[in-house]
């Protein structure tokens, strides 16, 4: 518990003064300043003895008083009254300033992809795959769900795309971790996919099927339209 002395009238009245070791009351250069001319230069101090809290007069001219006696120390509990000089004070219980919590830190998709290669790069090796130019390259524009207004341009393949992919990653809640697949063939590009419940090409269930411009993917609630760009 925080307690603290509110001056209830006075030159400092409504001000709230948590209780400080050594803590001054005065006139002039004190901790808590009162311009009255019942009250000395340095008029009491604040002492704290274990848990106990007292205020002290500091040989002061009016000293301190309590209904209208005049006493050397009065111990500081909650709900205690003194005067000093035109001032009335009471001790009062205040709840500790809670400390901020930090704000999350946002984070840029470079940063956790950073993150993820420095974690994971010990389980990296290197394997070869070939890759074939996509002639003409293929466009994927997403126009409908939390990827709305991306455009993706592939230049060569074949490319997968799904929720575990890290250069072309699907963030729909719900995706699978491969979604579908591009794999370029002598007859265009062939859209692959093993999850047709969930990855409809034109709002079909099709497993395989050669790309056209204006074919439309859609995963859950995102859309993508096809494209070709020379």
């Amino acid at each position: 518990m925080t307690l603290a002395l509110k001056a209830l009238s006075g030159p400092q009245k409504d001000n709230t003064f948590p209780l400080v070791n050594g803590l001054t009351i005065g006139r002039q250069g004190a901790g808590i300043g009162l311009e009255d001319q019942k009250i000395s230069s340095l008029h009491a101090r604040v002492v704290q003895t274990g848990e106990d809290w007292t205020i002290e007069d500091n040989n002061s001219k009016n000293g301190i008083r309590i209904k209208g006696e005049k006493v050397a120390t009065v111990s500081l509990v909650p709900g205690a009254k003194f005067y000093l000089g035109d001032s009335e004070f009471e001790v009062i219980a205040i709840k500790p300033k809670e400390k901020p919590k930090p704000a999350k830190q946002q984070r840029y998709w470079h940063e956790v992809l950073s993150d993820f290669v420095k974690n994971n790069s010990p389980a990296f090796s290197d394997r070869p795959r070939p890759v074939s130019p996509l002639e003409p390259a293929l466009v994927l524009e997403f126009v409908r769900g939390t990827q709305v207004n991306s455009k993706w341009v592939l230049g060569f393949g074949p490319r997968k795309i799904g929720a575990a992919s890290l250069d072309l990653p699907i963030w729909e809640p719900g995706a699978p971790a491969t979604c579908f697949e591009i794999v370029p063939t002598a007859d265009g590009l062939v859209f692959k996919t093993a999850r047709p419940d969930i990855v409809l090409l034109n709002g079909e269930g099709i497993d395989s099927r050669v790309l056209r411009m204006g074919d439309t993917i859609r995963i859950l609630d995102t859309l993508i339209e096809v494209d070709f760009s020379e």
